[in-house]
């Protein structure tokens, strides 16, 4: 059985996720239009008190300022590491975090940063708390070198597609740090992962999946709403025909 985690960006994802079998979530807000940045504590502790997954799940609270580059000025990274903190004391099992160098490899310092913030918030909270590096790993010209780093730092798992656009035609890359991996981190396949890919995916030795499932709905916006504009949500039915296909 492959683990399956549901990006959400609501409490209703969360309690469809949670229904429908998910090993965990990854919270974000404005997935679509940027990528995913960091939710709020109280929709942290919203959806953690739902409680999604076992030791290996909950909440994965994606830490992210704005969208565009991964490479982070001072006041940035300052406000990255009060999220992590913040993040975990609303209850988040883990944090979704990373940056980049000007050279794009792995700013380790500031991974290392993240890291410490988190284990400290962890001591604070008396849990474990997972640390994942996201797809800004998969921007780096040497993976094997940034996997490694991430290894050194403690670092749970890595969220990617193999530096493919998209999971499907990253699959080869995939299996090839799975094999690099060996269990001392877990690889999570992740960016543009499809039902009809999850197979392939799996068969490539990957430890997790990560899915969005997301559709779009038609919302009504009032006086200084935006007018109408389509929001996004977690379909039902798509998460159920995931968590089927990675736990068969």
């Amino acid at each position: 059985m492959t683990m399956i985690e549901i990006a959400v960006q609501d409490v209703a994802g969360a309690r469809i996720a949670k229904e429908e079998g998910a090993d965990r979530i990854e919270l974000c807000v404005a997935l679509g239009a940027t990528g995913g940045l960091t939710p709020s504590a109280g929709l942290i502790a919203a959806c953690a008190a739902i409680g999604v997954g076992g030791d290996d799940g909950g909440v994965q609270a994606l830490i992210r300022p704005r969208a565009g580059s991964f490479v982070f000025d001072d006041d940035e990274k300052a406000v990255q590491l009060a999220d992590v903190r913040m993040a975990v004391h609303a209850g988040a099992s883990g944090v979704v975090v990373g940056g980049l160098t000007r050279d794009g490899v792995i700013d380790e310092p500031f991974a290392a940063a993240l890291a410490d913030a988190a284990r400290r918030a962890g001591r604070e909270t008396g849990r474990d708390v997972q640390l994942v590096f996201h797809r800004a790993f998969d921007m780096v010209p040497d993976r094997d070198a940034a996997l490694e780093t991430l290894i050194a730092l403690g670092y749970t798992r890595v969220l990617t597609s193999g530096g493919a656009p998209r999971v499907p035609e990253g699959v080869g890359a995939l299996h090839d740090l799975a094999v690099r991996a060996s269990g001392r981190i877990q690889i999570e396949a992740g960016g543009g992962l499809t039902l009809e890919s999850i197979a392939a995916t799996r068969a490539a030795g990957v430890d997790a999946l990560h899915m969005s499932a997301k559709r779009l709905v038609h919302s009504e916006g009032g006086p200084g709403g935006g007018g109408g504009a389509p929001i996004e949500v977690t379909d039902r039915e798509t998460v159920r025909a995931a968590v089927e296909a990675a736990h068969r």
